[in-house]
């Protein structure tokens, strides 16, 4: 029997309900090895966020011991240029609605700004293999950027999720909310892989696409059937149940967008087809474009922008998601979230 080939992520987040998601995901996954994880204030605090990647970690260990051994950080206090500011009203107080982790109260003792050391770290050790995966504000990649210009080229691959292209923002009217949280950041990023010799391109998956990614009651039912024999089910249900709710009390009725999960996905999937994996699942189709962020507009401070026709002149910098299954999606994270935390 072929060995199947093992992806190494890097994964930068701020836990959040569909992070936690994200992270059960990627524990899940059999071929996915988590080389780091860095935790960044956006959600909620960088010291919150800390206390619940900590407590993911510590509910999906006793299914995965290796979470216990995962190297995790820090990132950014704020942003390259802004205040920081979070969204209490979205994830909940302590950012994961009415799922309660482990020790989630319990200061990390860690120190914050680390998450940069990380990304160059992770990068220099897994030349040409890290792939990595940013599911908050870009704001520790783009500093890890000045630290070590070559990340471009270091990197197997970069997805973000982010930015509104062809779609109304979820924040400001034209801004997603990562972006929105540090648009410095994010120009940084997508300026730094202007170049011929970069080894790969940020594939960013915009609203366009993510919002299709409605989980819907009986979506959540097929997911955390069961729950009671599962500790991550159960809180995977109790988060779901306030996402949810917010979402009804935002207009779009009682469902649930669960962007990150999606792009964390993606990603492995995209990853596992570049090694020559024949089971991978296909979720989303890219079409290389040059993608910049404004920030200096009064009205559109953070708005992503992709050159579809080429007015700039500029050769692409970047591959936006244009399409995307969510059937697909949800068969997929269903299936491999829960054979992994449902006991046989």
């Amino acid at each position: 029997m072929a060995t199947q080939p093992r992806i190494t992520t890097l994964i930068d987040c701020d836990p959040g309900i569909d992070d936690l998601m994200a992270l059960l995901y990627a524990y899940a996954h059999p071929q996915v090895d988590i080389a780091a994880l860095i935790a960044t204030g956006g959600n909620v605090s960088t010291e919150q966020v800390g206390r619940n990647l900590r407590g993911a970690l510590e509910l999906v260990a006793p299914f995965r011991p290796e979470a216990s051994e995962t190297p995790w950080v820090l990132g950014a206090t704020v942003p390259v240029a802004q205040e920081l500011t979070t969204t209490e009203e979205t994830h909940g107080p302590l950012g994961t609605g009415y799922a309660r982790l482990p020790h989630q109260d319990v200061p990390t003792g860690r120190e914050e700004g680390r998450g940069v050391q990380m990304w160059v770290e992770a990068a220099r050790r897994h030349p040409g293999s890290l792939h990595a995966i940013v599911l908050g504000p870009l704001t520790n990649l783009a500093l890890a950027l000045e630290l070590e210009p070559e990340l471009p080229r270091l990197l197997a691959s970069l997805h973000i999720m982010g930015g509104a292209l062809n779609h109304r923002g979820n924040t400001m009217p034209t801004t997603e909310w990562n972006i929105h949280s540090d648009p410095e950041a994010a120009q940084r990023v997508f300026a730094a892989f202007d170049r011929d010799d970069a080894e790969c391109f940020p594939v960013l998956c915009p609203l366009d696409q993510t919002e299709k990614m409605v989980l819907t009651p009986q979506i959540r039912q097929c997911l955390t059937a069961g729950r009671e024999e599962s500790a991550p089910l159960a809180a995977l249900d109790d988060a779901l149940q306030f996402y949810m709710e917010f979402h009804e009390t935002d207009g779009l009725g009682f469902i649930s967008h669960v962007h990150d999960p999606f792009v964390t996905a993606l990603a492995v999937n995209e990853a596992l087809r570049s090694a020559g994996e024949e089971d991978w699942v296909e979720l989303g189709r890219t079409t290389a474009t040059v993608i910049d962020v404004e920030v200096t507009g009064k009205l559109t401070r953070g708005q992503t922008i992709a050159d579809w026709i080429g007015r700039w002149g500029r050769t692409p910098n970047a591959y936006a998601l244009t399409d995307a299954d969510p059937r697909a999606f949800f068969n997929h994270y269903i299936s491999t979230v829960r054979s992994a935390f449902v006991s046989h």
